[in-house]
C-alpha cells in the first residue's frame, strides 16, 4: 500500500479525500491543527507553519496532498491568510523536495484569478476562464494561491523530476443532494463574481487522486470544476445580465456551460466529473443543455 500524507485531513474537503484514497488502496497519514470529528485513518496535530513535523509524516510516503490552509478571505486578518497559507505551502514543498518525493499535489483556487473577492467586478479578457488568464488577485487569498503556484514553478526548477499539480477548485459543493442549489437560483447576482462555477467534492477529491497518479513532470495548473453552470438560467443570459461588457466568448458546446475550462485537466489527468446538479434536481425543472 503506498503511503500519502494529506493536509488539512481534518477539514470537509481532506476528508472527502481521505475517503477517496482509502477506497482505491492507499494508506493515508492525516495532517491537520485540529483532530478530525471522524477518524478515518491515523491523524497527527501539525502546524504546517513548522517544518519539522513534515519531515517526520514524509518519511517513506509515495506523495502529499495538501490541502491545509485557510479557505477564503476575512476568516483571520489578511497577513494571517497571507503569512500561513504561503508558508505552509513552501514548507509542504520544500519538505517534500528534501524527501525526494516525486508526488505533489496542493489545492489551488480559481479566486486566484482574481475576481471571486475583488471589490469591483471587472470584465475578463475571455469566458470560459483557462489557466492562461492573466491572475490578478486584490485579496490575501487569492494572493497566496498565485504565490504558492509561484513557489511550485521554483521547487520544480531545482527539482526537474517530481510532479506537482496545483488544483484551481471553484466553490466546492458538499451539499451532496443539491438543495441548497434553489436558494442559489433566487439570488443570481450574488453568484456572479465566482462566474456561477462549482465543483462536487467528491469530484474535487477524485482530482486530488488523478492529479497524484500523473505521469508528467514538472508543475502544472489545472482547473478542475463541473462542466455546467450552477444556475437554471442559460450561461450567456447570466453573462449579458451581470458581468461587465467585454469578455470574449469562445467556442462553447450546449447553453449552460461552465465560466472556467477543465479541458486541461481532461486531457492530462483524466478528470471527468460525475456529479452535476442536473442529476439531482430534475423535478419541477427542464434539463439544461
Amino acid at each position: 500500500m503506498r503511503k500519502v500524507v494529506v493536509t488539512g485531513g481534518s477539514g470537509r474537503l481532506g476528508q472527502f479525500v481521505i475517503r477517496d484514497l482509502l477506497g482505491h488502496g492507499y494508506q493515508v497519514l492525516s495532517l491537520d491543527r485540529v483532530p478530525p470529528q471522524e477518524k478515518l485513518c491515523p491523524s497527527w496535530l501539525a502546524d504546517l507553519r513548522h517544518s519539522g513535523d513534515l519531515f517526520e509524516a514524509l518519511n517513506g510516503a509515495y506523495g502529499i496532498i495538501h490541502l491545509g490552509a485557510y479557505q477564503a478571505p476575512n476568516l483571520t486578518p489578511d497577513a494571517e491568510t497571507l503569512s500561513n497559507n504561503v508558508s505552509a505551502t513552501y514548507n509542504v514543498l520544500r519538505a517534500a523536495a528534501d524527501m525526494g518525493m516525486k508526488k505533489v499535489v496542493i489545492a489551488s483556487s480559481t479566486a486566484a484569478f482574481g475576481f471571486i473577492y475583488a471589490t469591483k467586478l471587472w470584465a475578463p479578457e475571455y469566458l470560459p476562464l483557462d489557466e492562461n488568464h492573466p491572475s490578478k488577485p486584490q485579496d490575501s487569498y487569492g494572493l497566496s494561491k498565485v504565490l504558492g503556484e509561484q513557489i511550485a514553478d521554483s521547487i520544480v526548477s531545482l527539482n526537474g523530476d517530481m510532479t506537482i499539480s496545483s488544483l484551481r477548485f471553484p466553490g466546492v459543493n458538499f451539499d451532496l443532494s443539491y438543495e441548497s442549489f434553489r436558494e442559489r437560483w433566487r439570488a443570481p447576482r450574488s453568484r456572479a463574481k465566482g462566474f456561477w462555477t462549482y465543483v462536487d467534492a467528491r469530484d474535487a477529491a477524485t482530482a486530488c487522486r488523478l492529479a497524484l497518479e500523473a505521469k508528467f513532470k514538472g508543475h502544472e495548473v489545472f482547473i478542475a470544476s463541473a462542466p455546467k453552470n450552477c444556475m437554471i438560467q442559460p450561461t450567456m443570459e447570466l453573462v449579458k445580465k451581470y458581468l461587465p461588457k467585454g469578455a470574449t466568448i469562445k467556442k462553447v458546446a450546449g447553453t449552460h456551460w461552465s465560466c472556467v475550462d477543465s479541458s486541461k485537466a481532461r486531457r492530462m489527468l483524466g478528470f471527468k466529473p460525475q456529479h452535476i446538479w442536473q442529476d439531482y434536481l430534475k423535478e419541477g425543472h427542464g434539463s439544461p443543455g
